[in-house]
């Protein structure tokens, strides 16, 4: 096991998602790039201790995005989100307030900020 943080990196390009993960296993998490929901589902499911969703605002397949997030915020609460699109966040579904809106094509740096911002909002949830 490691004692990196759990990132998951769930995009429909699989060329983004590697990459994204490839940054943030520079960055020190144990990033995992999922192209589907059933890969990202399955990741999710053995990721207990998730700290930091990078996810898709497109993802395909009836909405399923959006139930993975959903998921997320109910069943672990203190996990960063970053939501990534080439579209405005007004001309997407709401997406939570407490997630981090990172429009496409962006870089390393801008990322890693979207990263930092995500961690700062985080909700506080009592032990």
């Amino acid at each position: 096991m490691s004692n990196r943080p759990d990132a998951l990196v769930f995009d429909r390009a699989s060329m983004v998602a590697e990459t994204v993960a490839m940054v943030l296993d520079d960055a020190g998490y144990a990033a995992r790039a999922t192209v589907t929901y059933r890969d990202a589902k399955r990741a999710y499911q053995n990721m207990p201790e998730l700290s930091l969703l990078v996810i898709h605002a497109d993802t395909p397949g009836e909405r399923r995005g959006t139930a993975l997030l959903q998921a997320v915020l109910r069943e672990r609460p203190k996990t960063a989100i970053i939501v990534v699109s080439s579209r405005l966040p007004e001309d997407l579904e709401p997406f939570p307030l407490s997630a981090v809106f990172l429009e496409k094509p962006f870089d390393r740096a801008q990322l890693l900020e979207a990263i930092d911002r995500a961690r700062e909002s985080r909700p506080r949830v009592p032990r």
